[in-house]
């Protein structure tokens, strides 16, 4: 059940994209586009909304691209993810790239091989005695059991 800041929280960010998807219009945009920064803002929704609740219409809202050049450039919802995922696991362990792996955790990689071993190569290049620690805390902000700072 969605209480009433969750849905004014999603309506104000998908309000944001919409303002975003006019500018574009009024500016053009080109049929390249730059997908790393259009990755950025999927990867964004997805820690948001989860991957589950994400829909492509939301994609398509905030990134302000058509269907076609979404699903031709990432395959599927689930190739936007994917590559969200890995570019996020190639820069600095931000906040989107913890909500990112948590979210890849607890809803793709367990059906998901291709999300399983992105994952678990992840957890070889960074595993150190505190590794299960960091990703509990993560856990515990993405959840909003902790702030952020804590």
């Amino acid at each position: 059940m969605i209480n009433n800041n969750e849905e004014f929280s999603r309506r104000f960010f998908i309000f944001d994209c919409l303002v975003k998807k006019e500018y574009h219009k009024i500016m053009g945009r080109n049929k390249k586009f730059n997908q790393e920064q259009v990755l950025a803002e999927i990867g964004k929704l997805f820690v948001k909304y989860g991957f589950n609740a994400t829909s492509l219409d939301d994609i398509v809202k905030c990134t302000g691209l058509l269907r076609g050049s979404l699903y031709s450039t990432f395959g599927s919802k689930q190739g936007m993810f994917v590559s969200a995922l890995k570019l996020s696991l190639k820069g600095e362990n931000n906040q989107v790239s913890w909500g990112l792996l948590i979210i890849a955790m607890l809803e793709v990689a367990p059906r998901n091989n291709m999300v399983r071993d992105i994952v678990q190569q992840w957890y070889k290049e960074n595993k150190s005695a505190n590794v299960a620690e960091l990703i509990g805390l993560q856990l515990l902000k993405h959840g909003g059991i902790i702030e952020g700072g804590q």
